[in-house]
């Protein structure tokens, strides 16, 4: 093999690396919703139903978690700092459920994307294509 054949298959190796992926846009579908909710790629893992779930925010531990009544499916973000305003960064660790199985991602960049006056945060990291809402409980 000649040079030029190998120095384009090292390139292609490393723009096509997980490890180079650029942030994707917020997911629209994600941004436009009021919900709160849970969305890991395309899937929606939870929603939450105020006549069948529970909020629950912990000012001390900057922790949120969104839990069905029976406590068994779930999902809680621990962040870095509390998210307050669009724009700001932070970094969290995002844990959730579901029939089969329990999902811990540590050290997860997140930037805020929208907030409202009720309380609620959307939060997008890009590189994982995870959205989350959460409410800060005053």
């Amino acid at each position: 093999m000649n040079r030029t054949a190998i120095a384009a298959i090292l390139f292609l190796t490393v723009l096509l690396s997980p490890g180079c992926r650029k942030d994707l846009p917020v997911d629209e579908d994600f941004l436009a919703g009021n919900d709160i909710e849970l969305k890991v790629g395309s899937t929606l893992i939870h929603r939450y139903d105020p006549l069948t779930w529970q909020l629950s925010f912990s000012r001390e531990r900057l922790e949120y978690r969104v839990f069905d009544d029976n406590m068994s499916e779930y999902y809680t973000l621990v962040c870095s700092e509390l998210p307050l305003e669009k724009d700001q960064r932070i970094t969290g660790t995002l844990t959730w459920t579901t029939p089969r199985s329990s999902t811990t991602k540590k050290d997860l960049p997140f930037t805020v994307v929208k907030t409202d006056s009720q309380g609620t945060i959307w939060l997008w990291n890009g590189k994982e294509k995870i959205g989350i809402s959460v409410r800060t409980i005053r």
